[in-house]
C-alpha cells in the first residue's frame, strides 16, 4: 500500500524542478513537464509556490516558430549559498557557491601542520569566516557548510575516525566547533566520498551511473557509485581498498596502502639509492620522466601493484569507468596503458581508466554539491 502523501509528492516534484534548473539553466514549464514526466498543472502549481517564495524567477521567453512563446524560469542564484571546504594534505581550500552551484568566492592557504589539531581547526574556522565576510554575503544567506576531511565521520560523536591527517584530529568534534563559530548547519564528509560526488556532478563521471573512483597519494582509498547511487556500506567504509592485503605479508607492509602511498614509494626510492626529490608519487613520476633509472624501476613496481588493486576492485564491482585521483592524476597515456594491459591479462573485459577532470578540486566540488543537496532537502520547510 502506498502511503505517500500529497505534500511528499509535491516536495519531491519541487526538488526535481530545482535539480533540473540547476543543471540546465533557464527552462520553460512545458519543457520541465516533458523532462520530468510531471503533469502541466502540477508543474504550474509547484512553480507558482516557488515563485512566491523567491526560489525561482521568470527570465524571458523561449524562441517559438508559432504561437505564444513559452516563459522561461530559472533558479534565483542569491536565494541561498553554501560553503565548501577541503582540508586534505598540506592545503585548505574554500569555496562559496550560490544556489545554482556557481562558485562566487574561492581561496586556499597552507595548513599550519606544525600546530596541534585544535590550532588547525581554529585556522579553518578563521578562514571560513574570512571567506564569508569578503564575499559581502550576509551570514543568514549561507545555509550549509560542508567539510571534506580524511577519516570516517561518526555522527554520534561528531568526530572523524581512522584519520591519519593530523595527530589528535579524530578527537575533535569538528562539526560542533564549526557550528558554534559560524551559526549554520555543518556537514562533515570523508574527502574521497566528496571526490566521487564532485566527479559525478561536474567531472569525469557526470555521464556515468557506475563509477569506481580511486585516490592514490597520501593514502589509498576508493569510493563507488552503483546505478547512480553512492555506496557507503554498513560502517561508511565501502571502498577502503587500502586495507586490501597483497598476501600474508610483503616486505613488512600489511596492506596495499602501506605499499603504495607516497611515504612508502619515497622510502623505496631512497632505499634503492635514489637521490632526487621523491616525497610524492607525482615527484617520483617527474624523476622517471627525466631519465632517473631508479625512479623508473620504482614506478614500474608501483604500476604493477596498483593494477592488482584495480583489478581486484573491478571484479567485484564491474564498474563502467575507473577514475584516478590524487597523485595518480600525474599518470599519462603510457601509464594508463600499462594499467589496462596488466588488468586485461587477467580479466576478460577491457577497462575504461581515465584521470580525474577536477583533480585537486574534486573534493571541493563534492562539498558544494553535498551542501546544495542539503538545501534542497530543507526547502520543503518553507511551504
Amino acid at each position: 500500500m502506498n502511503n505517500t502523501t500529497p505534500k511528499q509528492i509535491g516536495d519531491y516534484h519541487k526538488k526535481q524542478i530545482i535539480s533540473t534548473l540547476r543543471e540546465k539553466g533557464p527552462t520553460s514549464r512545458v519543457e520541465l513537464s516533458l523532462l520530468l514526466g510531471i503533469s502541466p498543472p502540477a508543474i504550474t502549481r509547484n512553480t507558482s509556490q516557488m515563485l512566491e517564495n523567491g526560489i525561482i524567477r521568470e527570465c524571458g521567453t523561449e524562441l517559438s516558430a508559432m504561437g505564444r512563446k513559452p516563459v522561461l524560469i530559472e533558479l534565483c542564484d542569491d536565494f541561498a549559498y553554501v560553503l565548501g571546504m577541503d582540508i586534505v594534505g598540506s592545503t585548505i581550500k574554500f569555496a562559496l557557491a550560490d544556489f545554482t552551484g556557481k562558485v562566487v568566492k574561492y581561496d586556499e592557504e597552507p595548513v599550519r601542520r606544525e600546530k596541534d589539531a585544535d590550532a588547525v581547526l581554529e585556522q579553518l574556522i578563521a578562514a571560513l569566516k574570512r571567506t564569508a565576510a569578503e564575499s559581502g554575503i550576509s551570514r543568514e544567506k549561507i545555509w550549509v557548510a560542508t567539510v571534506g576531511t580524511p577519516g570516517i565521520f561518526d555522527s554520534d560523536t561528531g568526530t572523524s575516525r581512522f584519520s591519519t591527517f593530523l595527530e589528535g584530529w579524530d578527537n575533535i568534534d569538528i562539526r560542533q566547533k564549526i557550528h558554534e563559530a559560524l551559526d549554520m548547519e555543518v556537514m562533515i564528509e570523508n574527502d574521497v566520498t566528496l571526490d566521487v560526488v564532485g566527479e559525478s556532478w561536474k567531472g569525469a563521471g557526470k555521464d556515468c551511473d557506475n563509477i569506481l573512483y580511486v585516490k592514490l597519494g597520501q593514502g589509498l582509498a576508493a569510493r563507488v557509485v552503483l546505478q547512480g547511487s553512492l555506496i557507503r556500506g554498513e560502517h561508511k567504509m565501502a571502498g577502503e581498498i587500502g586495507y586490501m592485503l597483497p598476501g600474508p605479508r610483503e616486505n613488512g607492509a600489511l596492506n596495499y596502502e602501506n605499499l603504495l602511498r607516497n611515504e612508502a614509494v619515497s622510502r623505496k626510492y631512497t632505499g634503492l639509492g635514489g637521490t632526487g626529490k621523491a616525497n610524492t608519487i607525482s615527484e617520483l613520476y617527474a624523476l622517471a620522466n627525466n631519465g632517473d633509472d631508479i625512479a623508473k624501476a620504482v614506478m614500474c613496481h608501483l604500476l604493477d601493484q596498483f593494477a592488482v588493486v584495480l583489478l581486484n576492485s573491478v571484479t567485484v564491482l564491474d564498474s563502467q569507468i575507473i577514475i584516478l585521483g590524487g597523485d595518480a592524476c600525474c599518470f599519462a597515456e603510457p601509464e594508463i596503458t600499462v594499467l589496462k594491459e596488466r588488468m586485461e591479462q587477467n580479466f576478460p573485459l577491457s577497462q575504461n581508466i581515465i584521470i580525474s577532470e577536477l583533480n585537486r578540486k574534486a573534493c571541493l566540488y563534492g562539498a558544494v554539491k553535498t551542501g546544495l543537496d542539503r538545501i534542497d532537502d530543507r526547502i520543503a520547510d518553507i511551504w
